[in-house]
């Protein structure tokens, strides 16, 4: 089988590629590059390079050391503030630095503004030491130009920055406490307590931030960078009533993004957690994100960009109405611990879901991990859904449409999953594993316990399955039992019993050595195990629950038991003439499989490719054209908003 990812390489040739191309740009991205890989080739985390990070920080922007000597000292005062510097002019409480420097602020103004308006070619820096600046319209700091502009916050200082509203301020569009129309890079390690009617911190090009601990309430973003929002290290407390961090860039496309390299995040929004237009990439950082607002029509994910998040390291803790991390395009997990409560799915991508390592602990969810196609590399995955736990191009029910938060996927794109490695467990109240295309399994170790009702399987694909590595116990009912394909080479068996079972389900082979076991959370009739030691010809014991029985593995793909599928109808006359009857399937311990009831229909028959196993013989004695059961899905209505 062939799959084609997105691979964004930092430079040509990279595993072996060629034709690749891309450019940079100093707005610190890469160019990207799609390209085709075989099946079962992995992937490292140096393939995915959409931001050059290395440039990501200047010296500058990390440099908190400061002479007060040699600085310009601004006291600032209702009274009257003060400064000796023909670069500061003084209008009551308006203080405006016109020539670039470094300035040092303390005092505090009731009702003011400090304003750096400098040549284009000056750097300014303001060193804040106690300082305390409230404005009753307008922001407390605002930059109207400069070439780039630094505020530090002093060691040990606590600092407060307080804008009570905007309404005189719209032909301005300053919307923020802090503003500026420059590059803006805030660092030290003193604490800035902000309060905003509109933004809290705003800048039109880039945001930095590389230190410092910040405390933030605002009625709308956080954080807002046009071009960037990009954070090294600090301590944010982020309560928004829109998103908590923002970047959007409507003027060019590689702008407009977040990248998070480290600090400690706990951000309450009341829309998105972390938004961007282009990438949300995170190398590192502790991060606790709720998104908690209840309207239908705002988006409410814990991390969502509009074309990629790369997820490379760091501590996840999410509480999300809508998906925990969202991408309208790809989404690759290198690394990292996550912790996801969603109201909707707990990773989803509308393109790729690739993780390649990490510990993904998904506790509540719609649906687990979705994406047009899904790849697992390695790592450690707990899924308990509502619906489905892994989940290509949106499942073959089309479960997402109609609810809020509904997901689109291209009808022309190949769906698949693949799973290479990892530990995955499913506790699936739709099915376990569902792939509107292709299954493939060639590692790891894949435990499923899928729905307790006949319209669930514990593996559910439109296409071809196929494993040839790897671990796989797979409990459910068989009204939707599906076993793996005839083009496996690794043995696997789907057996279904005559009855409801529950606790353990452990294969011994002859010598009593238990090979798989596994205790699926609710009741079950139907398992498909597949592991390196089965083998074609040989016997084992299979017990499920309070029940044994021997098994001899006829052949490398069996299947045993009776489906609670009704047998295959007959279709459509042809040419005036009845169609034949489904056939029946192979024999099984003398017995031969009962044939599928005839009527009207095609004299060419062909066996299920899905390996759905229906009567009492195999797998392959089903007629296509059976009518399944409708399936049934959860009736609470998750909160978020369509493709946001």
């Amino acid at each position: 089988m062939k799959r084609r990812y997105m691979i964004i390489v930092l430079m040509t040739g990279a595993l072996g590629l060629t034709g690749c191309s891309q450019g940079t740009s100093n707005s610190g991205t890469t160019g990207t590059t799609g390209t085709t890989r075989s099946d079962n080739a992995l992937i490292s985390e140096s393939d995915i390079a959409i931001l050059d990070t290395e440039d990501m920080f200047t010296e500058r922007d990390r440099n908190t050391e400061y002479d007060e000597s040699e600085c310009t000292a601004i006291s600032l005062s209702d009274e009257g503030s003060k400064c000796d510097s023909d670069g500061v002019k003084i209008d009551g409480q308006t203080i405006t630095i016109t020539e670039g420097g470094m300035y040092l602020l303390t005092g505090s103004l009731s009702n003011g503004s400090v304003v750096i308006d400098t040549d284009k070619k000056e750097k300014v820096q303001l060193i804040l030491k106690n300082v305390s600046i409230i404005n009753k319209e307008g922001a407390g700091i605002c930059v109207e130009q400069t070439d780039k502009a630094f505020i530090t916050l002093a060691d040990g200082s606590i600092n407060e920055i307080v804008s009570n509203s905007f309404s005189g301020n719209e032909d301005t569009n300053i919307d923020g406490a802090i503003f500026s129309r420059e590059d803006l890079t805030l660092n030290g390690s003193g604490t800035l307590k902000l309060a905003s009617s509109a933004h809290g911190i705003v800048s039109k090009d880039d945001l930095v931030l590389t230190g410092g601990i910040y405390q933030i309430e605002s009625e709308k973003q956080g954080l807002s960078g046009k071009e960037s929002v990009r954070i090294a290290d600090g301590t944010f407390t982020i309560t928004s009533g829109t998103d908590a961090i923002h970047s959007e860039d409507t003027d060019e496309d590689t702008k407009g993004f977040v990248y998070i390299a480290g600090g400690v995040l706990t951000l309450d929004a009341g829309g998105d957690g972390i938004s961007s237009s282009y990438v949300v990439q995170a190398d590192g950082g502790n991060f606790d994100i709720s998104t908690n607002s209840t309207e239908t029509d705002t988006s409410t994910k814990g991390i969502k960009a509009q074309k990629y998040v790369i997820l490379k390291d760091g501590t996840y803790q999410l509480a999300t109405a809508d998906d925990g991390i969202h991408c309208n395009g790809n989404i690759y997990v290198c690394g990292g611990t996550y912790s996801i409560n969603s109201g909707d799915d707990g990773i989803h991508a509308d393109d790729q879901t690739v993780v390649l390592d990490g510990e993904i602990d998904i506790t509540n969810c719609y649906e687990g991990i979705e994406g047009q196609s899904v790849t697992i590399q390695d790592g450690t995955i707990k899924i308990v859904s509502n619906d489905d736990g892994l989940n290509a191009a949106g499942g073959n029910d089309q479960s997402s449409m109609g609810r809020p938060g509904e997901n689109t996927f291209q009808e022309d794109s190949d769906a698949y999953i693949d799973i290479l490695g990892g530990t995955i467990e499913i506790d699936a109240k739709g099915d376990g594993i569902d792939s509107n295309g292709d299954l493939s399994v060639s590692g790891g170790v894949i435990y499923v316990s899928g729905s307790g009702d006949d319209g669930n399987g514990a593996l559910d694909y439109d296409g071809t399955a196929i494993i040839t590595g790897g671990t796989v116990v797979a409990a459910g009912m068989s009204g939707m039992a599906q076993n793996f394909g005839s083009d496996s080479t690794q043995g696997t068996m789907l057996i279904n019993l005559d009855t409801e079972q529950s606790g353990e389900v452990a294969l011994k082979d002859t010598d009593g050595t238990v090979l798989v076991s596994y205790t699926p959370v609710r009741d079950y009739n139907s398992v498909v195990i597949s592991c390196a030691e089965l083998k074609e010809g040989a016997d084992y014991t299979l017990t499920t629950g309070s029940e044994s029985k021997e098994i001899t593995m006829s052949s490398l793909i069996y299947s045993e038991g009776q489906s609670m599928q009704e047998p295959g109808q007959g279709g459509p006359g042809m040419n005036g003439q009845d169609g034949n009857p489904g056939q029946g399937g192979p024999e099984m311990d003398g017995q031969k499989g009962n044939p599928g009831q005839g009527g009207p229909g095609n004299d060419d028959f062909e066996p299920d490719s899905q390996n759905r196993f229906n009567g009492n013989g195999s797998s392959s004695g089903q007629d296509t054209s059976a009518e399944m059961p409708e399936k049934n899905f959860p009736d609470e209505q998750k909160i978020g908003s369509p493709g946001k």
